[in-house]
């Protein structure tokens, strides 16, 4: 005759030490469930100390992001269209002063003024392939100021075709500063991305279009005849974006590097935490 109990109630047995255990452990506050549970809600006043509005820096941040790449894109997808007349009648001067020859033919003034045009977008996406490479081997703010040095460039090299009369380093800035653009639309939403609270990132992340939106309808204003767009003055207009390269470069100054690239490529968790 077996005498052993039955398998039913060695598991009620356990049930039973089991709900002991736990009755015992919810009025021992040393209990590791307690402690588990203690450490999962922190209290009150920590919880209140962590930021998630819209402070200083952070706005500062955004708009240090925006001032060198979505301005840039905006201002250079549109200074071109108002005085398209005017470049064109400066193509064909150009020619006349190296060829001493008759007029160029409109067919060619056209496409060396749709080739400048044409060529923003091209120079975008190189910009844009190379986007992920330089901004995790050179950091967020690293990649931006990069960016300022290569956007710079092509202001200076449009705003010297007039004066020396040569409409290749009018086709090479926009290259430049389309490829300035193009990578500015990689490392601009990552680093707003990044710096932003949760629930303002839906938020902040627009401002990058909203810079592009607003320095369209600057660069239509700008360049139109009555103020820099006449012949006289159309390559101030295209110069005049190293403004918003300069604002950019002192803004970095005192903004933080993204919290992520600095945790993650870095390894630094003390600049991190600072961040």
């Amino acid at each position: 005759m077996n005498n052993d109990p039955p398998l039913t109630n060695l598991l009620d047995s356990d049930n039973q030490e089991t709900s002991i255990k736990t009755n015992d452990d919810r009025n021992d506050p040393l209990s590791a469930s307690n402690i588990l549970n203690d450490n999962d809600n922190p209290p009150l006043e920590n919880r209140q100390n962590h930021h998630t509005g819209i402070t200083n820096t952070l706005l500062l941040s955004v708009i240090a992001a925006i001032s060198g790449t979505s301005f840039h894109f905006g201002y250079a997808s549109g200074v071109l269209n108002a005085p398209q007349d005017v470049i064109e009648a400066f193509i064909n001067e150009t020619n006349y002063r190296r060829e001493k020859t008759a007029n160029m033919s409109q067919s060619i003034i056209t496409l060396i003024f749709s080739l400048a045009v044409s060529i923003f977008a091209v120079g975008g996406m190189v910009g844009g392939l190379f986007g992920g490479y330089i901004t995790n081997r050179l950091g967020r703010k690293g990649g931006m100021y990069l960016n300022n040095i290569i956007s710079s460039i092509a202001c200076i090299l449009m705003f010297l075709s007039k004066p020396v009369y040569s409409y290749e380093l009018l086709i090479i800035g926009r290259f430049l500063i389309g490829l300035a653009c193009g990578y500015g639309t990689s490392v601009a939403p990552t680093y707003i991305n990044e710096i932003s609270p949760r629930n303002l990132r839906g938020t902040l992340g627009s401002s990058f279009q909203l810079g592009i939106v607003a320095m369209l309808c600057v660069s239509q204003a700008i360049s139109l005849h009555a103020v820099l767009g006449s012949e006289d003055k159309w390559h101030y207009a295209l110069g005049l974006p190293i403004v918003f390269s300069i604002i950019q470069v002192i803004l970095l100054f005192f903004v933080p590097e993204s919290p992520k690239y600095l945790l993650i490529k870095k390894n630094n968790l003390i600049d991190a935490e600072k961040g």
